[in-house]
């Protein structure tokens, strides 16, 4: 970042929201035409493999975890693949609306993290440890309700202040510079929402199971499949590897034959 930028066609100095352009500057005004032609080519070709993968990867496990195994189990090739195109273009917009509001990709990974701690973590801790005790229609409202709480407490990375204001909040404020800063938090609001993520889901699921067992008939109104048809699951632990229970079964097939 030493180059005498005025002195090139750029005509000016680089002040510090120009440093993430470096690269593109360089190539575009300190080598020769055709050098940045196929320097920029080859930026732009590499950016967005990468973008559209991702948004690929993403429209996919969505379409395929969500709307197939949650929701619509009974879905044709044809309207799964029409939901995907439908759901790339979501992602897409949204893609690109984060990209000009957010300045930050350091933020992003806090976000991320965020978001898979408050409402992932407590859907792969019952799966794995209480799967009998978790059923789709806990997890889909535990993951609605964490997601609305978590959105209406605000995020500075987002611009955007908070509608939920738990105890110790910072209002925003105008700095010396007339700029805005964004309230913030002091609440570990994140602990509490994933909590309430455990809880809603494990009341919901229990009512619901005690709801389709004691009263059979409203098994009709059992639109995600959660209890019709089900079995129970033993959790998987060291002492009692998947194979076991095959093994078994093989054995006891085996005598019968005999």
């Amino acid at each position: 970042m030493n180059t005498d930028w005025p002195a090139t066609d750029y005509a000016q100095k680089l002040v510090k929201d120009d440093y993430k352009l470096a690269v593109p500057l360089t190539l575009l005004y300190l080598t020769p035409p055709a050098v940045a032609f196929i320097g920029l080519g080859a930026v732009s070709a590499a950016v967005m493999s990468s973008t559209d993968s991702s948004i690929l990867g993403v429209s996919t496990m969505f379409t395929r975890n969500v709307f197939v195994n949650v929701f619509y189990q009974k879905a044709s090739d044809r309207v799964t693949v029409w939901f995907l195109r439908f759901t790339v273009v979501i992602n897409t917009i949204i893609a690109m609306l984060i990209a000009i509001f957010v300045k930050t990709v350091y933020g992003l990974y806090l976000i991320c993290s965020d978001l898979v701690f408050i409402l992932l973590f407590p859907h792969l801790v019952m799966v794995v440890h209480c799967p009998n005790r978790t059923n789709k229609y806990g997890m889909v409202l535990g993951f609605s309700i964490a997601l609305i709480l978590r959105v209406l407490s605000g995020e500075p990375v987002l611009k955007y202040n908070a509608i939920i204001k738990y105890y110790g909040y910072v209002e925003p404020y105008t700095d010396d510079y007339g700029d805005t800063v964004y309230g913030r938090q002091r609440f570990p609001f994140r602990n509490l929402i994933m909590g309430l993520n455990f809880v809603i889901t494990l009341i919901t699921t229990y009512i619901t199971q005690q709801l389709f067992r004691r009263y059979p008939s409203l098994l009709r109104y059992d639109f995600l499949e959660a209890e019709s048809g089900s079995m129970p699951v033993d959790p998987i632990t060291p002492s009692s590897p998947p194979g076991k229970v095959k093994d078994k079964k093989d054995s006891s097939s085996s005598e019968t034959t005999a």
